[in-house]
C-alpha cells in the first residue's frame, strides 16, 4: 500500500471532528478520483505521483463508509459523502437515495422553523422580509435561508455554509 494512501486511511479513521477531515478528506477524494477517472489530475505532486489500486480505493472507500456514521454533524456527512462521490461507485447507490430522503425530510423541517421564527419576528415588528419580497411561503425554502442570513447577518451574526 502507498504511504499516502495508508497515512490518509490513518487519518480518516482517527478522525472524530470536521475540522479533523480538512487535512484528510480532499485527498482522499482526489486519490479515489484518480482510479474513477483515468487522466484525472489533482496539481498536487504526492498525489498526482501516488499509484492506486483497485484494493485500496476500496480500502479509501471504506474508511470513508466506517466514518459517516461516526458523527451526526450534517458538515461531517457533506464531507464524507463528497469523499465517497468522487469514487463513482455505483453500488453506493442506494446509499445516495437514502441520503437525500433522509436530509431532505430534515430541510424541510428545519426550513419550518426559519420560517416560523421569522414570522414571528416579523409580527413583533423585526425586518426580517424585504420590501420588494411579495410572496412568503413555506414552500421558498431559498428564500427563507436568504431571509435567515440576511437578518442574523445586520445582526453581526455570521453562519458560514
Amino acid at each position: 500500500m502507498g504511504k499516502l494512501v495508508q497515512r490518509t486511511i490513518e487519518n480518516l479513521d482517527n478522525a472524530k471532528t470536521v475540522n479533523d477531515l480538512q487535512s484528510c478528506l480532499w485527498v482522499a477524494g482526489d486519490l479515489l478520483r484518480k482510479l474513477s477517472s483515468t487522466n484525472f489530475r489533482s496539481q498536487f505532486e504526492e498525489i498526482d505521483r501516488e499509484n492506486v489500486s483497485e484494493l485500496e480505493a476500496k480500502q479509501l472507500e471504506q474508511a470513508l463508509l466506517n466514518a459517516l456514521p461516526r458523527n451526526p454533524d450534517p458538515r461531517w456527512v457533506g464531507q464524507i459523502l463528497s469523499g465517497l462521490s468522487s469514487s463513482r461507485d455505483v453500488s453506493l447507490t442506494h446509499l445516495w437515495i437514502d441520503h437525500l430522503a433522509k436530509y431532505l425530510e430534515i430541510l424541510k423541517a428545519v426550513n419550518g422553523i426559519l420560517y416560523t421564527a421569522l414570522t414571528a419576528l416579523n409580527d413583533l415588528g423585526e425586518p426580517v422580509f424585504e420590501e420588494s419580497q411579495r410572496s412568503r411561503s413555506i414552500t421558498e425554502i431559498e428564500q427563507t435561508v436568504e431571509s435567515t442570513s440576511r437578518y442574523l447577518h445586520q445582526r453581526g451574526i455570521s453562519v458560514p455554509w
